[in-house]
């Protein structure tokens, strides 16, 4: 496994855990703050790792922006969630899904071009 492909097993790793993360908030889990901050540890990834060594790829930039789809989702979700509306926020699960496949295509489009 080269390193491309350790980094990219990394993110994937983040990727998965937060939409676990999101789905646990959505059915009375606890929110974490600095898991869903600017901070977190998918914004980290790609400030340490995505944009410093891969920025040169094309999808690099798109994979970060359906990221930020994910979280701009996610958010909406806890609001409605939080405002009572929870039949809403789970039907809107199916948004974080569709993006999420999204994400996991562009990944592994970008982890097959870097790991030859």
């Amino acid at each position: 496994m080269n390193q491309a492909q350790v980094d990219f097993q990394q993110l994937r790793i983040k990727h998965i855990l937060f939409k676990s993360k999101v789905r646990s908030v959505l059915y009375g889990g606890t929110y974490d703050a600095d898991f869903f901050s600017s901070q977190g540890p998918i914004n980290a990834w790609f400030n340490a790792v995505g944009l410093s060594k891969y920025r040169s790829e094309p999808n690099m930039l798109e994979l970060r922006q359906v990221q930020q789809q994910l979280s701009t989702a996610a958010e909406s979700l806890f609001a409605l969630y939080n405002r009572g509306k929870i039949e809403e926020a789970h039907a809107g699960l199916s948004i974080i899904e569709a993006l999420s496949e999204k994400f996991l295509s562009l990944l592994t489009s970008l982890e097959g071009k870097l790991a030859a």
